[in-house]
């Protein structure tokens, strides 16, 4: 397993923030519930999201096997004297945790840098220490983009024969105003698993995209009841331009963002997305 240390930081209002924005949407998933106590962050690198959390009056637990994202988690938060931050430094899946233990649990930037198998046992994970009706919020990159970025990754989908059902999954969501219309629905198979992706700035050789609909039938499977999924970081235009000029780009990207709530059919557009599931 990879993982990636990542904190929350940009350095003009022009720039896209993705960690802020799934940040805001497990915050919105918290203020919608109608009480949380505990939650868990897994993956939380500096702990940004865990200390907005912490800021809120609930218990808020970070787990990263990342010592220097740990280290700095909580010097930040015993900074802001957050008694309700704390952070384990460890894999989750050495994590020790009690049968329904938490409200919420949160994994943002975190599956695409896991094996399909881990993946499987995170949602067992999850499925185990959330309480009923608890929430379990996950960040995933879109594989649906690829067929809108016009890319290398658009390349990829033609040559593997992928296009045409990733399009029906695009239309279908498009439509749609329902995610349990989505359920069930026939979609891409997973990409290999020892497939090599094209580079997006992070310098590893395996980054996992996934669509919605695979991630609605996985956790469906899986016992969890879909709530919502929801775009992250709208392209209004395609990436090549974002090159040229970032400035427009980062404005165009962050107005669009201000309408993803309710708006689905933003989601092939969007170059990560949000799902909210529950522990039924």
């Amino acid at each position: 397993m990879l993982r990636i240390g990542k904190k929350a930081n940009i350095k003009s209002q022009d720039e896209v923030n993705v960690i802020k924005q799934r940040n805001d949407y497990v915050i919105k998933v918290i203020n919608e519930r109608k009480n949380t106590e505990r939650v868990l962050d897994v993956g939380c690198g500096t702990g940004d999201l865990v200390c907005e959390i912490a800021k809120k009056g609930i218990n808020a637990i970070g787990v990263d096997f990342s010592k220097e994202m740990i280290d700095i988690a909580k010097n930040e938060a015993k900074k802001l004297q957050l008694e309700k931050a704390k952070f384990v430094c460890c894999s989750i899946f050495d994590f020790h945790f009690e049968l329904d233990e938490y409200d919420v649990i949160s994994a943002n930037g975190f599956i695409e840098y896991i094996s399909y198998e881990e993946l499987d046992k995170l949602l067992d994970i999850s499925l185990k220490a959330l309480k009923p009706g608890g929430s379990l919020v996950l960040g995933s990159r879109n594989r649906l983009f690829n067929i809108f970025s016009l890319n290398k990754f658009t390349q990829e989908e033609i040559d593997e024969g992928n296009i045409i059902a990733l399009l029906m999954e695009a239309i279908q969501i498009v439509n749609s105003n329902d995610i349990n219309s989505l359920i069930g629905l026939k979609t891409a198979p997973l990409q290999k698993a020892d497939k090599e992706h094209p580079q997006t700035g992070i310098k590893v050789s395996t980054r996992y995209q996934f669509t919605p609909v695979q991630l609605i039938n996985m956790l469906k499977d899986k016992g969890f009841e879909p709530i919502e999924i929801f775009p992250i970081h709208i392209h209004g235009v395609v990436p090549k331009f974002k090159d040229k000029y970032p400035t427009i780009y980062g404005n165009i990207s962050n107005l669009l963002q201000n309408y993803g709530e309710g708006n689905m059919c933003l989601i092939p557009y969007s170059s990560s997305f949000m799902i909210h599931v529950k522990k039924k």
